[in-house]
């Protein structure tokens, strides 16, 4: 999660940089769109050892079953309590395109939020 932030606050950073106005302040829309992008540049580094593949296969058999929105919010819960790569190697297993990017955007909503509690973001 660390790292996703510090992405984000690179990107933040040179957006701000590249504006008129350094001081503003960019729009929760804006951080969102930054954050989803900081999100999916993590995801596209990843790679994963056999036994982590396996794993996460494991993982997918275990949701496959359940109606889409649980699985989605049982990849959230998975993200804060194994990590991101983990989530997200678990929702490629699921073979469900739709899934993987409801996942992604439910996933930046609840980091955006979870920044904003503690403190790291402003919400504007």
């Amino acid at each position: 999660m660390e790292e996703i932030f510090k992405k984000f606050e690179a990107k933040k950073a040179e957006i701000l940089e590249q504006s008129e106005n350094k001081e503003a302040e960019l729009s929760p829309e804006k951080q969102k769109e930054i954050l989803k992008d900081a999100v999916y540049e993590k995801i596209m580094q990843a790679t994963y050892t056999p036994n982590q593949q396996q794993v996460a296969q494991q993982q997918a058999q275990k949701l496959k079953d359940e109606p889409k929105e649980r699985q989605v919010e049982l990849l959230i819960q998975m993200t804060f309590d194994k990590g991101v790569m983990e989530a997200v190697e678990v929702a490629k297993n699921l073979n469900n395109p739709y899934l993987l990017d409801e996942f992604h955007d439910a996933l930046v909503d609840h980091l955006y939020n979870k920044l904003v509690e503690e403190g790291k973001l402003k919400q504007v």
